[in-house]
């Protein structure tokens, strides 16, 4: 008897050959999807190799984006390298120790070669010569910077609490799934960025990939780890006073002004009024080396739950009183210290990107005008 055609079947057959196109390599059975992502990514001309990069005073969410992604793009064929933008210390060596990986090579100089920017968009946050390379990529968290590119930019960035968490996500949306080194560093660019999901930045994405990246990483008590993670970060041990100021730093322009903001946690062998203390000694001279108008210092204490905003600048003092108004105390500065010096007392602040930010750029605002 003859076979009745079925013309749905045969059309139902074409309609999921085009949705999905499905390639497999001579030596690897692993089914590759096409998804827009990764035809954007791919078709891309990266010349003969590209750098990934976080920022200046490199830390765990600027060095292990910098890496994940360098990796992911690795899947894909494309010759990517990571590198850092200073010294490795603190907390992001101790966790590159941990997964028994070296620390990239330091990116002195970005001008002239093909770049991919993690964790930041601020020409003042970025490697030396950044305004004359070729960028490629921004992957960022954060709100948009100064870079600016005369060709067509690959721009993702997410309201996050973690590049990593970027990182992650495109890991999952291209269908690659992490090894377990690979995960355990996204996983500790997130406990790093979002203090074990508690600041205000945290999101429901950061908390379903921290699963996800938990369930696929090699970290069996993760709450121990993340205690030894948080020690390291206040682990000054062999560090100058200025290295300390420098271990967690960024830069911004503000209104005009060149504003600089550090972030330092107070540890157990380090106070925070003794850690700010010797911040307020160093930070006069920092300015004028850094050529900033202001500098500001994040030094919070999470068991006290205050943290102290050490400044110097013309202008610095008015801005954090603007800034943080009656939620804060003021102290003047101790005899012999700069004009325009000065200390503030807060409640505890989790993000410089959230919190410390929004209010001094307002400060800053509201004073210029």
């Amino acid at each position: 008897m003859k076979q009745t055609s079925r013309p749905w079947t045969f059309l139902f057959a074409y309609l999921l050959c085009i949705c999905l196109s499905v390639s497999c390599s001579d030596t690897d059975e692993t089914i590759v999807y096409s998804t827009p992502l990764r035809t954007i990514i791919t078709g891309m001309d990266y010349g003969d190799g590209v750098l990934v990069v976080g920022h200046k005073s490199p830390d765990c969410d600027a060095v292990l984006s910098a890496m994940t992604y360098a990796s992911l793009l690795q899947r894909m064929g494309i010759n990517a390298e990571a590198r850092v933008a200073g010294k490795v210390i603190c907390e992001p060596r101790y966790v590159l120790h941990e997964a028994g990986i070296e620390a990239p090579a330091i990116l002195d100089d970005a001008a002239g070669l093909n770049i991919i920017m993690t964790d930041h968009s601020e020409f003042a946050q970025a490697a030396n010569g950044m305004s004359s390379a070729r960028i490629l990529h921004i992957i960022d968290h954060h709100g948009t910077g100064s870079v600016t590119t005369p060709q067509p930019l690959f721009y993702y960035a997410l309201p996050v609490g973690s590049t990593c968490t970027i990182i992650a996500s495109m890991y999952e949306e291209l269908g690659e799934n992490p090894t377990a080194t690979e995960a355990r560093l996204m996983l500790s660019g997130i406990l790093s960025d979002t203090d074990n999901l508690t600041t205000t930045t945290t999101t429901a994405t950061d908390r379903r990939l921290y699963e996800w990246l938990l369930r696929q990483s090699d970290i069996t008590d993760v709450e121990t780890y993340y205690a030894a993670m948080r020690k390291a970060r206040t682990s000054f041990d062999g560090m100058t006073d200025e290295d300390i100021l420098f271990s967690d730093y960024k830069e911004y322009e503000i209104e005009g002004y060149k504003v600089g903001i550090g972030n330092v946690f107070a540890s157990d062998e380090l106070g925070v009024e003794e850690l700010c203390q010797r911040m307020r000694q160093i930070m006069p001279a920092v300015r004028v080396q850094q050529g900033l108008d202001m500098l500001f210092m994040m030094l919070g204490d999470r068991q006290a739950n205050v943290t102290h905003i050490p400044f110097c600048g013309d202008g610095a003092r008015e801005a954090a009183e603007a800034g943080f108004g009656a939620s804060a105390t003021l102290f003047s500065p101790p005899s012999g210290e700069s004009e325009g010096a000065g200390c503030i007392v807060t409640t505890y602040i989790s993000s410089r990107k959230a919190e410390f930010l929004p209010a001094i750029t307002e400060g800053i605002r509201q004073t210029n005008i």
